[in-house]
């Protein structure tokens, strides 16, 4: 009887099989490598090496490991698939169908699923709630929404406990981020970088903390089953937050801090200016985030930053 963490390796799924196996869990991590942010509770869980893609790894984790519960995590992330489309398919779409034929056929409890905010087009509507049109720009996004409905379908025709989360912009330590601007931003400032951040320095977005990010997984599967009535979800941290705002906050504990803003045309990411709707995850199964504010994320951020550099690949 054990907990699977997918992409486990990662920042949130590593963080996640922190707090599973903190409580006491059995946790088995999947995943291509072995990071260093699993090397303090390397005791603690069972690390397995596998590719998603392959099917037969797949199933022989979930088999091998009486898995009940499967917190699926893993996926090359948008600036990867935008440059290797047909990995990211290999991952992300068969990797997920993959998961979820191993959780029908081996008689997993429940399965969550990490989804994005790339499954939307900020342009097309000023608010993104969970009943908002999805319309993906991006790879990346096109593949977490098929998987959001495939994972629906699965519930539906056969049963599977599943449910599904997406994520806004998840910031950490040790976090290069490609193609984002908020974590590097962060992190290069913290260990005394130059920093320049290519977007506009008064346009916000809406970002989570990967604390919280692994915090609504967990809660998320151990919702009870007659509270899933959305099944997809949006999960946020601080609704919208600007880069001057975390330039400030950055100041109050690294006074000598110095960041330019890039925004000459070609230069810079495009930010979208959105409103974040997570009321049906606050409604249905009681989503409230601990780093609601810029201010705790970036203390939290510096202290953790400081302490663990090892665990999150700083030194």
């Amino acid at each position: 009887m054990a907990r699977l963490i997918t992409g486990g390796s990662g920042l949130v799924g590593a963080e996640l099989a922190h707090v599973l196996a903190g409580g006491g869990e059995k946790v088995i991590v999947f995943d291509i490598a072995k990071s260093a942010r699993l090397a303090d509770i390397g005791d603690s869980i069972t690390f397995v090496r596998g590719d998603l893609g392959n099917w037969s790894e797949v199933f022989n984790v979930v088999k091998n490991n009486e898995i009940t519960h499967i917190y699926h995590m893993g996926a090359m992330l948008t600036f990867e698939s935008e440059a290797n489309p047909w990995g990211s398919f290999h991952t992300n779409v068969v990797g997920t169908y993959n998961v979820l034929e191993a959780a029908r056929l081996l008689g997993v409890k429940g399965m969550m699923f990490t989804s994005s905010i790339g499954t939307f087009d900020a342009s097309l509507v000023p608010e993104l709630s969970d009943m908002a049109l999805q319309r993906p720009r991006d790879f990346y996004g096109v593949g977490k929404l098929y998987c959001e409905g495939l994972g629906r379908m699965y519930r539906r025709k056969f049963g599977l406990d599943f449910r599904a989360l997406r994520y806004p912009s998840v910031v950490g330590p040790g976090v290069p981020a490609p193609g984002h601007w908020d974590a590097p931003m962060m992190q290069n400032a913290i260990l005394g970088k130059p920093v320049q951040c290519n977007v506009p320095p008064d346009r916000g977005g809406p970002m989570i903390y990967y604390k919280d990010a692994a915090r609504a997984a967990d809660l998320l599967l151990a919702a009870p089953p007659a509270d899933i009535k959305m099944i997809n979800y949006n999960v946020g941290g601080i609704g919208r937050v600007t880069p001057r705002e975390i330039e400030a906050a950055l100041k109050r504990h690294l006074p000598e801090v110095s960041i330019t803003y890039a925004t000459a045309p070609g230069g810079s990411v495009p930010l979208r200016e959105t409103v974040w709707n997570d009321s049906f995850a606050r409604t249905e199964w009681g989503w409230s985030p601990e780093y609601a504010n810029i201010e705790r994320l970036v203390a939290d951020l510096v202290e953790e930053t400081k302490r663990n550099p090892r665990r999150h690949g700083l030194t």
